[in-house]
């Protein structure tokens, strides 16, 4: 009666879930099997930023045509950017997915997965979100020039989505400042901190004239656009560079050898 009792749980999972659950856990393979889960994980995540973007900007956009006090032609202008800003949740969507696509793709080991691929993966896509997000507000800011007036420009919140993954993005920049910091060479973690956090003066909406200032700042949102993707770039090379230095020495320190003789005496 003892043994019964033990093997209740056994027998009850048996009859009910004929045992598939065990015998995925079993054969579950951390190679094969974390490709699987990430990158539908990814796929995942990439839907809900586009629905929950969408969401966002229809919402935004009813407030704004029913409160608004908008010229006629402004509310023309503002369906141009209300069109523009639904068309956006589509490439931060996809790059969501093609980048956890790539990521669910052949790697050598769990540890270069979890340590290099995976955060690389992650500045890459937050990266590029804040980039296509800033093309965008290139548009609106565009738009917005050409009818000289204040536009639609409600943000479907797609870089604030990521705010989970946004520590990895600035991974590169602290680590380089906390070595720095280590061996007092703190102009070069400022220096590197003012580049990352650098922009040029713009504005999103504009309705004071055509004049030099405005194209100004129409021309400087292009330009920071380029400038977010150096930063980008800037991060990956920093973060490889490091990642590379590391498993270097990990390699390293097992094969060294001590050169010492003990005798018993």
């Amino acid at each position: 009666m003892f043994n019964q009792i033990l093997d209740f749980p056994q027998m009850v999972n048996q009859k009910i879930l004929n045992a598939k659950l065990n015998s995925a856990v079993s054969n579950f393979d951390s190679q094969d099997g974390i490709r699987c889960y990430v990158k539908t994980i990814y796929q995942i995540a990439a839907l809900v930023v586009l629905l929950a973007m969408e969401f966002a900007i229809i919402s935004g956009a009813m407030d704004y045509f029913q409160n608004s006090d908008a010229s006629a032609l402004g509310k023309v202008g503002s369906v141009l950017t209300f069109l523009l800003l639904m068309y956006s949740a589509f490439p931060i969507a996809s790059v969501i997915r093609s980048r956890g696509d790539s990521l669910g793709g052949a790697h050598n080991g769990m540890v270069e997965f979890v340590f290099k691929d995976f955060v690389l993966t992650n500045i890459k896509i937050v990266g590029e979100v804040i980039a296509i997000t800033g093309l965008f507000v290139a548009f609106v800011s565009t738009l917005s020039f050409v009818f000289d007036t204040s536009l639609l420009n409600t943000s479907g919140g797609g870089e604030a989505m990521l705010d989970s993954v946004r520590s990895l993005y600035a991974l590169p920049g602290a680590a380089v400042a906390e070595l720095t910091s280590m061996v007092h060479l703190d102009y070069i973690s400022d220096q590197l901190s003012a580049f990352a956090a650098y922009k040029l003066d713009t504005a999103q909406n504009l309705g004071n004239g055509w004049n030099f200032g405005n194209l100004g700042m129409v021309a400087n949102s292009y330009i920071n656009v380029a400038i977010g993707l150096a930063v980008l770039y800037v991060n990956v090379a920093i973060y490889t560079f490091l990642y590379n230095i590391v498993a270097a020495l990990v390699n390293f320190i097992p094969r060294l050898a001590v050169p010492l003789s003990i005798s018993n005496k």
